[in-house]
């Protein structure tokens, strides 16, 4: 470092680039690159900063020095001599190959009214063809960008730019100020390379003009790619989205069949959904979204100890925006989600996408807020309003076609039980349609978890869980928030799974994306879509301590619960989720899972006491944890979250222990399968592998973690004294809604002949499971969830056992005597 830079350079260098995010798997990339052959870095705009800072990285990581530049201004490089800005083409870069060094081209420079950059006059490429034919080593193409301001460009340039620069071909003053304001949150980035060395073998005929034209289009239109997938498309007035949403033909057909259908003119229908269109869309402005984002700044920090962010698969999220328009699908737990994405992306220079909310947020001004931080608003029912359906579908259809990043919740409403709710079809549906109809090519799916050590909204979950009635959001409730500011929540996590590719699954579904599809074959489509978007959450679902201490604690049959059996039980689910590849807190790593040991497990012990979740009793010197039975069913919020995740395991193990000793193989498959069906709305399931492979993968790994043997046909619990209750532990995680499932059939038995309102079947079944609950016959209190008994009256609907006729809940063609015996073999204490 001493050798390329100055004292004063080293300071300012130190002090303004240390902070600008390159990733381990950046600097991977490029010394790999390096160790195998000479590295040209290409970058699309002549900037001072950017090869300021390419200068300082290189030396400051090891990796090959710059030496040969070009296109840019000679007295940029005045204070580093060694950088060969004057020889010609071939002796610059083949000197630096030779030296071990690396090069540097700008495609474009900035110009005095052009806002967008003009063609550099000088064209290296045809001499690093030369090169790349006689060189014994591979020459790579490097494509970078280096981001230290957001913008979106605009389709007509400000005075502003024209006279500075823009954002997208920046002049020296303008890079200066905006890189000094923004270079905390700046970041570099590198695309795919090129082997020009493998391309010019590949093209022997190929005269080295053209190969080199070729080339440097290839790298342009790549940079422009990652460009927009980084900043977005041309920024457009909230009047244009209208106006060329409303020329789309589909919409207008639409249009004008429910003109006729109404009996009204065309005229007054697309009055309607204009005024449609204008509640829906968003207005989104940069300036308020960076007030919002200093506003958030000072709320996160307040409430929470920071946001934990999956950087690798955000990184690989971003890089597959290059290809298509991205669609982020998150979990959705609580308000915070609208703002965590948002503010995550724009704090990392990325575009905010825009996000689908309730129309009942639009209320003000938390609706002028939210829709110029990128919210458009949707009815929670608007079935029957064709007008308005086709309003919404056509919004949706134009942010595909100009490849504007958005967010939808795929569960439709927040979780107030913690699990995932199985998907809503409809936006899934016409995003579908708008690629089918021909807005894109392709549109990517990212699934995303976000995970909350504590949230917000929980006491008022449980009131809704219990019974009570939702209370709609509104000024008042916002202006409570200041209660909010008083409390901690711990940690976010925010997660990215892979992201899905529609026209990779309709491929895998047989179908030929150049040809018309079915509507059976679309709905399959778009449930494999959904279902995968789900599935993919719940893999990049956090493990927190949090999550690992409510199971331990809940999963259990008597009173209370000792530090030993906490830790043997916490320790059996962190196994079980390294076995799986799960993502977990970074707090959790080589921390102790004792309650009493310093560390992330004491320290969520002391918020469940703190908020009266837990009392701590105290016997023989030892402490002892009970849960107070007002609080199990907000605690299993916290424990609801593992669920899906130990799914599997809870399951086989549940049908082991229902199957007595020596159990054959066979009863105990049948018995997981009984129990897979059972929970179809509770749990997520991999969607495309047959349960008999998922079955066999779980005994396999529950014998691995010695929990069981299997002895030909016959399995049974492992001899040692720990397996018995750690099966016990597994199997009571989803003790719960196997009592909730009983209860309700139970009290379905029950229903007089002219059947009975859904609210008054729920309110007695709650009054039942509670008067259980006193009298001791049921442990799990936390089965007295309204929404666990909604789930439980669907699947006896969807099987038949219940019909629902004149709005009332009646007994149906099956009997529900033998479902009571399956049922009950599961809870041995309700036998």
């Amino acid at each position: 470092m001493r050798a390329e830079f100055g004292p004063l350079t080293r300071w300012v260098a130190e002090e303004f680039f240390s902070p600008v995010r390159c990733t381990p798997q950046t600097l991977a990339t490029l010394k790999g690159l390096s160790d195998r052959g000479f590295v040209v870095h290409v970058m699309r705009t002549t900037a001072w900063i950017n090869f300021l800072y390419l200068v300082w990285l290189m030396v400051r990581h090891g990796l090959p020095a710059v030496r040969a530049v070009v296109n840019l201004r000679p007295w940029f490089t005045r204070p580093w001599t060694k950088c060969d800005l004057h020889s010609d083409f071939a002796t610059r870069f083949g000197q630096a190959a030779k030296q071990g060094t690396s090069g540097l081209i700008f495609l474009r420079e900035s110009a005095f009214n052009s806002a967008r950059g003009v063609e550099t006059r000088h064209d290296p490429f045809p001499a690093l063809v030369e090169l790349a034919k006689k060189s014994e080593r591979p020459v790579y193409l490097v494509p970078e960008l280096f981001l230290w301001e957001k913008w979106q460009q605009k389709l007509t340039p400000s005075i502003f730019d024209r006279v500075f620069g823009s954002p997208e071909a920046p002049g020296f003053l303008h890079s200066l100020g905006a890189f000094y304001r923004n270079h905390k949150r700046a970041q570099f980035r590198v695309g795919e390379p090129i082997d020009l060395k493998h391309f010019v073998t590949e093209n022997p005929d190929t005269p080295t003009e053209v190969l080199a034209r070729k080339v440097r289009g290839a790298l342009a239109h790549h940079l422009a790619r990652e460009t927009r997938a980084v900043h977005g498309p041309p920024r457009k007035a909230p009047e244009r989205i209208l106006d060329e949403t409303m020329r789309d033909k589909v919409f207008q057909q639409a249009l004008a069949e429910a003109a006729q259908e109404k009996n009204r003119s065309i005229e007054s229908v697309q009055r309607e959904a204009r005024r449609n269109l204008r509640a829906i869309a968003a207005k989104y402005s940069p300036t308020v979204t960076a007030l919002a984002s200093k506003s958030l700044d000072s709320i996160f920090n307040r409430i929470y100890d920071g946001v934990e962010v999956d950087e690798a698969g955000l990184e690989n999220a971003m890089k597959a925006a290059s290809s298509a328009p991205v669609v982020f699908t998150p979990s959705h737990k609580s308000h915070v989600d609208y703002l965590v994405m948002s503010y995550v992306l724009f704090k990392r220079s990325y575009q905010v996408p825009l996000v689908a909310a309730g129309a009942n947020l639009s209320f003000f001004p938390l609706g002028w807020v939210l829709r110029r931080a990128g919210g458009f608003f949707l009815r929670r029912s608007f079935r029957g309003d064709k007008v308005y359906t086709a309003c919404f579908k056509a919004y949706l259809k134009k942010l595909v076609h100009d490849g504007v990043c958005h967010e939808f919740f795929p569960e439709g409403g927040r979780s107030r039980t913690g699990k995932l709710l199985q998907p809503k079809l409809g936006l899934f549906t016409w995003l579908v349609d708008a690629v089918l109809e021909g807005a894109r090519s392709d549109l990517l799916f990212v699934p995303v978890a976000i995970d909350y050590e504590k949230v917000v909204e929980g006491s008022s979950y449980t009131h809704e869980l219990k019974g009570g009635e939702k209370k709609p959001e509104d000024l008042k409730a916002l202006l409570s928030a200041p209660k909010v500011l008083t409390e901690r929540y711990g940690r976010i996590h925010l997660t990215f799974d892979g992201p899905i590719s529609m026209m990779d699954v309709m491929k895998e579904r047989g179908l030929d994306p150049s040809k018309p599809i079915t509507d059976e074959e679309k709905k399959g489509l778009v449930r494999a879509i959904a279902n995968r978007a789900m599935y993919g959450i719940s893999r990049a679902s956090t493990v927190t301590p949090h999550a690992l201490l409510a199971a331990a604690l809940l999963a259990h049959r008597l009173k209370g619960v000792s530090v030993r059996e906490i830790v043997d039980r916490i320790q059996l689910l962190r196994r079980i989720a390294g076995d799986l590849g799960a993502p977990i807190s970074k707090q959790l790593v080589d921390s102790p899972s004792s309650p009493i040991v310093l560390g992330p497990v004491q320290d969520a012990m002391r918020m469940f006491a703190s908020e009266g979740f837990v009392r701590i009793a105290e016997a023989r010197g030892e402490p002892i944890y009970q849960v107070e039975d007002e609080r199990r069913l907000e605690l299993s919020f916290y424990k609801n979250t593992l669920v899906n995740l130990m799914a599997g395991r809870t399951i086989v193990a549940s049908a082991l222990l229902a199957s007595g000793h020596d159990a054959p193989v066979a009863r105990v498959r049948e018995k997981a399968l009984f129990l897979s069906r059972l929970f179809k709305f509770e749990l997520i399931f991999k969607a495309g592998q047959s349960f008999d492979s998922i079955f066999d993968e779980t005994l396999t790994h529950l014998e691995r973690l010695g929990l069981v043997l299997r002895d030909k046909d016959l399995v049974r619990p492992a001899p040692e004294a720990w397996a018995g209750p750690q099966l016990e532990f597994l199997a009571d995680l989803v003790r719960d809604f196997l009592c909730a499932y009983r209860l309700t059939v139970r009290e379905a038995e029950g229903l007089p002949a002219g059947g009975l309102e859904r609210k008054d079947f729920y309110r007695r079944t709650l009054e039942s499971g509670r008067a259980e609950f006193l009298a001791g016959t049921l442990l799990a209190s936390e089965a007295l969830s309204k929404l666990n008994l909604e789930n439980a009256v669907q699947w006896l609907l969807d099987q038949q056992f219940l019909v629902d006729k004149d709005k009332k809940l009646s007994l149906g063609a099956k009997p529900l005597a033998e479902l009571m015996n399956e049922l009950r073999a599961f809870l041995p204490e309700n036998r």
